[in-house]
């Protein structure tokens, strides 16, 4: 299994990251990748609690949802959940199901550390990834874009 590391220094206090990372309103600002938009975001930010959400295609719509299940939750410091693709109605499907390679279900844990650094704060990605190099890659550079976004809402203000 392949593993996504990154690693950002962001210029907020640990207490807006925290809020990013588990207010709705917020993180439709920022969570998603480059070329697409957050349609929908619910989060229910409790261990077993549900976080749901829907990547919009920019050019053409399309759209892709995804559910999380956290599993540990230490605010302002950590985070997890497990990770699955679903259709619109929350239910798990195959990453065939948007065109990617996979018949399988598939779950991954997504961590999120964050260290508290002076008046900035590093966030700490670690997230499972059983997918070949080329979707790794991709992956990685969606989430690096979703850092990208993460850093435009602190400097906006």
């Amino acid at each position: 299994m392949n593993t996504l590391i990154i690693e950002r220094n962001i210029n907020a206090p640990i207490e807006k990251i925290w809020d990013a990372f588990t207010n709705p309103e917020v993180l439709k600002m920022w969570f998603t990748p480059p070329g697409m938009s957050s349609a929908f975001i619910s989060v229910d930010v409790k261990e077993g609690g549900l976080f749901r959400y829907c990547f919009k295609m920019d050019e053409g719509g399309a759209e892709f949802w995804g559910r999380g299940v956290y599993q540990k939750i230490v605010a302002p410091n950590y985070l997890s959940y497990l990770d699955s693709f679903t259709d619109a109605a929350g239910d798990d499907v195959p990453p065939s199901h948007f065109g990617m390679q996979g018949d399988e279900i598939v779950e991954t844990l997504a961590e999120f550390f964050f260290t508290s650094n002076g008046d900035t704060t590093i966030v700490k990605l670690v997230g499972e990834n059983p997918f070949d190099e080329k979707l790794t890659a991709d992956m990685t550079d969606g989430r690096n874009g979703m850092f990208d976004n993460l850093e435009r809402v602190f400097r906006k203000g």
